[in-house]
């Protein structure tokens, strides 16, 4: 035997109310939980792509550096020479060293530090020379010490060091 269960109008009307409601509810939950879903992948993609643009920025920047370091390195070790042979004609009270030194200096004036000379070391470069040449109101102590500055500031730049200015 089947029993039958019945259900009044009202009864039936209550039920399809609260189980109308109940899916109402279960909707909105679900559109809540989508939308919140959603935003947050949003807010991930927009941080993923935020850091794969730093990342990409950081990876041009050290190829440019690295691109560029073996132009910078030739200039330091330019430059050092310079340095070392204006401080030794500067100093140097031997007269067969000075004349060696002289030679290298006017070498590099005149060839390979051309090539990667910048504003500061340049200057300096053409006040040593004149220097030499009887046109100057400095010591050639001074020169050599403006020449080493000058070298300073460039690689400083070059290696974007950031090295205090001597005083």
């Amino acid at each position: 035997m089947i029993h039958r269960i019945t259900m009044s109008e009202g009864s039936a009307r209550f039920w399809g109310v609260v189980f109308g409601g109940i899916t109402a509810v279960g909707l909105i939950a679900g559109g809540a939980y989508t939308l919140f879903q959603f935003l947050d992948s949003r807010a991930k993609d927009r941080e993923a792509k935020e850091k794969e643009a730093a990342t990409y920025a950081l990876q041009v920047a050290t190829a440019q550096v690295e691109a560029r370091m073996p132009s910078y390195s030739r200039h330091l070790n330019l430059c050092s020479e310079a340095v070392t042979y204006a401080a030794t004609i500067a100093t140097t009270k031997d007269a067969k060293k000075r004349k060696a030194a002289e030679e290298d200096f006017w070498r590099l004036y005149w060839g390979p530090l051309g090539i990667v000379e910048e504003g500061e070391v340049e200057r300096a470069m053409i006040a040593f020379g004149k220097c030499l040449n009887k046109d100057c109101e400095q010591s050639l102590r001074t020169l050599s010490l403006a020449l080493a500055h000058g070298c300073r500031a460039e690689v400083s730049r070059h290696f974007e060091l950031n090295l205090p200015q001597p005083s």
